[in-house]
């Protein structure tokens, strides 16, 4: 490819957003990000608590992200929100990983979740996305906990020997689990 023909060099913004849940918050984020010129390349947005809260990665050349930078401040106040922002990268790749997804569903207990990280670190398994809810069981009333997990097993680590370790640690903590990779 020579030099005339190369792609444009992309731009990243990192975004995160904390605002009251409403009917239009993610479609007035989504348009005050395309107005600048700039597009949104990764998102996530869920409720936490009685606030929604949205982390954003947003592309766009120099002068679009320049122009969103000087414009979220206002795009705040307009929308109501809390917003902090910086410039970034993008997610780095690593061929010496595989992705793998876990899921916990148990009795809310208090460690869990530093059970449940430490295990994985202990393994050197890294974990890339953690997603957990508490709610109480329609069936029974009791108090659940549910973590989803998106992981990165080392290659040259045996995945039987990793799934039943981690069905011991399940074991351990009256919980049940599930251990998959995922499939892209």
């Amino acid at each position: 490819m020579s030099k005339n023909s190369m792609p444009p060099v992309e731009n990243y913004l990192s975004v995160s957003v904390l605002a009251r849940p409403r009917p239009q918050l993610a479609l007035d984020l989504f348009k005050a990000i395309r107005e600048r010129g700039c597009e949104v390349e990764d998102c996530r947005i869920a409720p936490v608590g009685d606030r929604v809260a949205a982390a954003l990665l947003v592309s766009g050349n120099w002068s679009a992200l320049g122009r969103l930078e000087t414009a979220l401040p206002g795009i705040a106040q307009k929308l109501d929100l809390q917003v902090q922002f910086t410039r970034c990268g993008t997610r780095e790749q690593n061929a010496e990983f595989r992705p793998y997804a876990a899921e916990v569903i148990a009795p809310q207990q208090q460690d869990l979740l530093v059970h449940l990280v430490e295990f994985f670190q202990s393994q050197d398994v890294q974990l890339a996305e953690i997603a957990t809810q508490k709610y109480q069981s329609t069936y029974t009333g009791a108090g659940m906990v549910s973590v989803q997990m998106v992981l990165h097993v080392p290659v040259n680590q045996h995945p039987q020997a990793l799934r039943e370790s981690f069905m011991d640690l399940c074991d351990e903590l009256n919980a049940d689990g599930m251990l998959d990779p995922i499939k892209t």
